[in-house]
This record gives C-alpha cells, sequence and structure tokens, in this order.
C-alpha cells in the first residue's frame, strides 16, 4: 500500500478525526474542537502519531505498519496501543473535551 508522505502531520490527523460540520454552529464547534485536538495530537510523539495514522487511515496491519517503520512487529503493536492510550490521556486533560 502507498502511504501519505503527511499522514502524522497533527493538522492532518486533526482533520480527519474531526469530520465535516454543516451548521454554522457545528462549523464554529467542529473549528475549536479541530484546533483542540490539533493541539493535542502535536503534543505525542512523532512515531506515535504515525502509528496512528498507519493503523486508521492507511488500515495497515501491526505488520505493514511495523515493515514500513523498520521496527519490530511486537513493537508497533506495543506503540500502538501506548499510543491510543497518550492520546486518550491528553484528550481527557482538556476541560470539556472527553466526557
Amino acid at each position: 500500500k502507498e502511504v501519505n508522505a503527511n499522514a502524522a502531520d497533527s493538522n492532518c490527523l486533526a482533520a480527519r478525526l474531526i469530520g465535516r460540520a454543516s451548521s454554522p454552529s457545528q462549523a464554529a464547534q467542529r473549528s475549536e474542537t479541530f484546533a483542540q485536538l490539533e493541539e493535542a495530537l502535536g503534543r505525542m510523539d512523532p512515531l506515535d502519531r504515525e502509528v496512528l495514522a498507519l493503523r486508521h487511515f492507511e488500515e495497515l496491519s501491526n505488520t505493514e505498519t511495523a515493515e514500513l517503520l523498520g521496527i519490530q512487529t511486537a513493537a508497533a503493536s506495543k506503540r500502538y496501543v501506548r499510543a491510543l492510550a497518550r492520546l486518550k490521556e491528553i484528550l481527557e486533560s482538556i476541560p470539556g473535551f472527553l466526557p
């Protein structure tokens, strides 16, 4: 599979996670959420962002992700789990972001 070179960019990840909103109030909320999410992703290790992008948006397996990043499959799997936990931890620290 071909991988987008900018897939792990905070801005790109935030945009893909937020999706699209149509009404003015939805657009305003989306803009605020986007900024918060972009900041959270920017606080993550670049390799963690890359693992999340490859697994979620490029839909690569742990093995494919590991091969692409030049790491062991077990390391890619552990990195993925830790990246998800870290993102959740960061998002929980943003008042009102997660319930």
